[in-house]
């Protein structure tokens, strides 16, 4: 399984969310909202959440169910660095109404290798949608499909690049590495159809992505952020940010049954806020 330094426990991403320069805050109130319908629909049941992608310190998804104390939540996180999962599984502290916490490790872009063949209220991904493809989104939903009970929900907190900027693509390799995070071969095995998200642009490096990295690395040193750590971060996002826009997911998405409530935070005092956004997946009817 892939390692990388800024996401290992002692790498640099914990100053990340302490710092909200991601809006993590602010996704956490997104998330209690859209929650707050599955919670009053199910009940007294146990409400069985899927984190993908969680990472060591799965916050946003742990606050919002912390939000509904009086339900009662299983955990089940997926990560493919094994150093978060072991700081995920054993020394996050999740709130007393999560009384299962498990955490695998594995690929959360494809599922059916894992042990999570059960039907879960919520599906959490945060920050981890913007390092893929418009077919592996694709696939994602195929999946969730089957995963996702009767008026569940996908919560997605993530990178998009703002709707009117044209698409960059991921290249075929990252580090001299291939850079998918689905084999080609399950792709095409899953019947993926070949997906343009449109206008695409043949530069070095786009003005939008420039202004995202030029933002971050200068707001993580505003807020007390070492350099070491601002540098590190910044080289993590050149590498392997290529995110979609909001309506290029909603449309994939849409394509698998599901409506997509966006909220951008555009208009916040945040300087990430036009490249953050949350979205709320529901299957149709």
């Amino acid at each position: 399984m892939r390692s990388e330094e800024l996401f290992s426990r002692s790498g640099f991403y914990g100053f990340l969310l302490k710092s909200n320069v991601l809006l993590h805050r602010e996704a956490v109130q997104a998330a209690i909202h859209a929650l707050q319908p599955v919670v009053e629909s199910q009940g007294r049941s146990t409400l069985r959440v899927l984190d993908l992608a969680c990472g060591g310190w799965p916050v946003t998804i742990a606050e919002a169910m912390g939000a509904f104390p009086q339900s009662v939540f299983k955990y089940t996180g997926i990560d493919i660095n094994p150093d978060q999962v072991v700081l995920a599984s054993s020394r996050f502290p999740f709130p007393d109404n999560v009384v299962e916490c498990r955490v695998l490790e594995g690929n959360a872009w494809d599922l059916e290798s894992l042990d999570v063949k059960r039907r879960y209220s919520l599906v959490f991904s945060g920050m981890n949608l913007h390092h893929a493809s418009p077919q592996e989104i694709w696939f994602l939903g195929r999946q969730l499909e089957t995963r996702l009970r009767p008026g569940g929900l996908f919560f997605s907190h993530d990178v998009y690049r703002p709707d009117h900027e044209p698409y960059w693509p991921r290249p075929e390799l990252i580090d001299g590495e291939c850079a998918q995070l689905v084999p080609p071969a399950r792709l095409a095995a899953a019947g993926v159809p070949s997906l343009s998200p449109g206008k695409q642009v043949d530069v070095f490096e786009p003005a939008w992505r420039v202004d995202y990295v030029q933002r971050m690395h200068r707001t993580l040193l505003e807020r007390g952020g070492d350099q070491a750590g601002a540098d590190s971060t910044v080289r993590h996002m050149r590498s392997r940010d290529y995110p979609l826009s909001t309506a290029e997911v909603r449309r994939i998405m849409k394509s698998r049954g599901f409506h997509a409530k966006v909220q951008r935070y555009d208009c916040s005092a945040e300087p990430l806020g036009p490249f953050v956004a949350t979205c709320a997946f529901t299957r149709g009817e």
